[in-house]
């Protein structure tokens, strides 16, 4: 049976993704070697990615409860999607459907404090046109910015890809997101995990983790969306 994109999206809309785009597995020739989409699923042709955005408001907040918990809920929000995607798409289309979800890791440096996610989600929302990557090194989206949490479903059928943006939303003399770091961690689209993980959350007296930092979110110029600024680089 033939699937069309558009169907797929409009079953990811319906089951509550803010956007969704696709990229032909052949697009990710340069992953890194064990985090290739066909490591995870050797029949793979087509990578769906999708995400939810955040509720702007808690990049408002002085407290950083409403970040951390809405985080939280936005990652099993996503992930459910994907599942009730690909049961969805195995039902009605007999494909089969891999969900994705941006954690557990994997891989695990626990000297250098790297964790990596069995696919990349940032890179696969950039090879199936959700966005740029900045020198944050965060996915950003036209619309929602980087205000996003990603997942995504692997397909053993082939889909038209979506086109990929090209857009280079960085001016040369920002450094908001480098200079706006407590701790230094971010160096031109590369962040260093282990000074991140350091300042980036805390436990609790009750046990509790709190995200203590979202800067490279918050302070981009274009953290909110680029497709109508005046500063669009094109």
């Amino acid at each position: 049976m033939m699937v069309a994109s558009k169907s797929i999206k409009q079953a990811a809309a319906k089951l509550g993704a803010d956007c969704c785009a696709i990229a032909p597995v052949k697009r990710f020739h340069k992953a890194p070697e064990g985090f290739h989409p066909r490591d995870i699923y050797t029949g793979v042709k087509s990578v769906v990615v999708i995400a939810v955005h955040f509720p702007e408001g808690v990049f408002s907040s002085t407290s950083f409860v409403p970040y951390t918990a809405a985080n939280d809920s936005l990652l099993n929000k996503v992930f459910t999607i994907a599942c009730q995607m690909s049961v969805k798409l195995e039902i009605e289309f007999g494909v089969t459907a891999v969900p994705i979800p941006s954690e557990p890791y994997e891989f695990w440096d626990d000297q250098k404090k790297i964790g990596k996610g069995i696919l990349s989600l940032k890179h696969a929302g950039l090879l199936a046109g959700l966005g740029s990557i900045g020198r944050n090194s965060l996915l950003t989206h036209p619309v929602y910015g980087n205000r996003l949490v990603l997942g995504a479903v692997l397909l053993d059928i082939d889909l038209k890809g979506d086109r990929v943006i090209q857009h280079e939303f960085c001016r040369d003399r920002c450094r908001q997101c480098i200079g706006g770091c407590p701790s230094g961690a971010i160096n031109s689209g590369r962040v260093h995990q282990r000074k991140c993980r350091k300042m980036s959350g805390i436990t609790t007296k009750k046990g509790y983790f709190l995200y203590m930092c979202n800067n490279c979110r918050r302070i981009c110029p274009h953290g909110a969306g680029f497709e109508n600024s005046a500063n669009n680089i094109l």
